[in-house]
């Protein structure tokens, strides 16, 4: 015998994921691609779970790459309101004439007003039979969203008796931390960098930094003679750091200091020191050092100072690519580039489209 089905929905918990999805296909004309400079666009298009954006595909070539992007934009219909804490997990791919996807990229729209994957060019040029139709490569893109929907878990008190206060001990452990290393006080390993000789202590350096305490736990060569040669930071940047290792504390330092000291904090895996060195260094990007600092925060994984140094270039690019640096930059780092460069078209669009909207308001 069944059991029937509980109607009484107070009895139930809810829980699980409910998916909506879009499905769209974009029919390009491959000739295109191989025009010196590609920058095309789809129709606007609207997704249901998103009612107060519209939406658009983009394709960017240019031929001297081996490669193309296609990427997604979003413009709120009404200016700078859109769907906060929605995210939408976007695949792109490229559908062969059976219909299947190859190629496939995901990525997740929430707070940008754009995402991109890229493609080999191979795909339509040594594979055409495969997937082009009548000269035409097909783009399919799907759009998902996500709701997870789960009772709210009340909050548990906390019991936890308060601490006493002791003032004045962080500072003052901080002091007396950076009197030993200033001193050079019983210290038992020597950092070389360059000419310079810094005298530390082991276990602080083991204590601070993962890094050095993997280097110091096993019978290595620094452990066996204690001393450890540095080549890739400067004598500035490691007194700096040492000074943090001590002290948990950085003196005010310029932006060049700053992002030497980034690296350094990276490379001996100290999140929070690498997080304060971003947090100032995306308050003082300008237009002359922020290919610099670009192509450090891509080197080094940080989304935030990237995307700082990103606006910075935007808002600058005529100063910007007008420079020696930013052909070098666009040798040797052909994709960040583009990506700056569909940044710019997609932005073009969005004034030609504002434009053409005021326009028809006013007929």
């Amino acid at each position: 015998m069944e059991t029937p089905i509980c109607m009484h929905t107070e009895r139930l918990k809810k829980c699980g994921v409910l998916t909506k999805k879009d499905v769209l296909r974009w029919k390009v004309d491959a000739a295109l691609f191989e025009t010196s400079e590609c920058m095309i666009r789809s129709d606007f298009f609207k997704f249901t779970p998103c009612p107060d954006s519209k939406f658009f595909l983009v394709v960017f070539s240019v031929d001297t790459n081996t490669f193309f992007t296609v990427g997604l934009c979003r413009i709120p219909l009404v200016e700078g309101e859109v769907e906060n804490n929605l995210s939408i997990k976007v695949s792109f791919s490229l559908l062969d004439i059976r219909n299947r996807c190859h190629h496939t990229c995901d990525r997740i729209l929430k707070d940008d007003d754009s995402i991109q994957a890229s493609f080999d060019r191979s795909c339509y040029t040594k594979h055409n039979a495969m997937f082009l139709r009548e000269g035409k490569l097909i783009i399919h893109c799907s759009m998902d969203v996500e709701e997870i929907l789960s009772e709210d878990v009340p909050e548990e008190k906390n019991y936890m008796k308060e601490k006493v206060p002791i003032e004045n001990l962080s500072k003052d452990l901080a002091d007396d931390l950076g009197s030993l290393l200033q001193l050079g006080l019983h210290t038992d390993v020597t950092l070389n960098v360059g000419e310079e000789k810094f005298q530390a202590h082991r276990a602080i350096l083991a204590a601070r930094s993962p890094v050095f305490a993997k280097m110091f736990e096993h019978e290595s060569l620094e452990k066996m003679e204690n001393r450890v040669v540095i080549e890739d930071i400067s004598v500035d940047a490691m007194k700096q750091l040492l000074h943090y290792l001590y002290t948990g504390d950085t003196d005010e330092l310029s932006t060049e200091e700053f992002l030497s000291l980034f690296v350094a904090a990276d490379k001996y895996n100290l999140p929070k020191l690498k997080k304060n060195c971003s947090d100032s260094l995306c308050s003082r990007v300008t237009s002359n050092i922020a290919l610099n600092v670009l192509v450090v925060a891509n080197l080094h994984g940080d989304d935030d100072l990237k995307e700082a140094a990103i606006k910075t270039v935007l808002e600058n690019a005529v100063e910007v690519m007008k420079s020696e640096e930013w052909l070098i930059f666009l040798r040797e780092y052909p994709r960040v580039a583009n990506g700056i460069i569909l940044n710019l078209a997609m932005n073009a669009v969005k004034i030609k489209d504002t434009k053409s909207s005021s326009v028809s308001k006013k007929s």
